[in-house]
């Protein structure tokens, strides 16, 4: 019976991850059509703005004003369908806005960690949620140190964002936010990886995507109320 459910629950994740896959590479190529069309269908434009109003409204109702965000929310909603026409002929700012955003907000919610002690650094928190009583101080130092290098790469990659944007042709700004940007990501993750394992190689092990649940699990109890 086990076995029966462990190959149910294999299946299932394995169906998740291919449809996960599959939005993944349809949203991509709707970005293209976006972005390099001078006026795509309405029906891009609202699949682009999805994963933006989603996060958006999701942050609105967890915060603890929630009533005043909620609002805001509502107001920009009625001001975008107002002016989808003037959205429509300006389809690519949709993905540009998203892209240099996300990259801003993640370079400022991991350098803000970084002023004060090792332990309050981002990766350190991350690490000590999962080794409460197994990480020292070198180790500390470290996580630290892999925070600066996230934020350090989140703030190069907005300000690339950006200059691919204003001054390189829109396919070049294209190829950059949509395929170099999750590839370099993997790399990061992947790196990061194996320089942890060389530098700390009797420190506690924590995979790749263990590493990313960690940091899922870290966000979601930061935006609970």
């Amino acid at each position: 019976m086990t076995g029966r459910n462990g190959r149910t629950i294999r299946g299932v994740l394995s169906i998740r991850n291919f449809l996960l896959v599959l939005a993944g590479v349809v949203y991509v190529a709707i970005s293209y059509v976006a972005t390099t069309r001078p006026h795509p269908p309405l029906a891009v434009i609202l699949i682009g703005l999805a994963p933006l109003g989603a996060a958006a409204l999701v942050m609105a109702w967890k915060s603890r004003s929630r009533i005043l965000f909620v609002s805001l929310y509502a107001l920009c909603v009625l001001a975008i369908a107002i002016h989808i026409d003037q959205l429509r002929n300006h389809a690519a700012w949709v993905y540009f806005v998203q892209h240099v955003g996300a990259m801003v907000l993640l370079a400022i919610t991991f350098g803000s960690t970084l002023g004060n002690k090792h332990g309050d650094a981002l990766c350190s928190r991350i690490a000590s949620l999962i080794f409460p009583k197994l990480l020292d101080a070198g180790y500390l130092h470290y996580t630290w140190k892999v925070t600066l290098a996230w934020t350090i790469y989140f703030a190069v990659s907005a300000a690339l964002s950006m200059v691919l944007f204003f001054f390189a042709p829109i396919n070049a700004w294209w190829v950059f936010a949509n395929i170099l940007t999750p590839v370099s990501l993997a790399i990061m993750f992947s790196g990061e990886y194996l320089i942890r394992l060389r530098a700390l190689p009797n420190g506690p092990r924590l995979s790749v995507a263990a590493t990313i649940r960690a940091y899922r699990e870290y966000a979601q109890r930061q935006n609970t109320p």
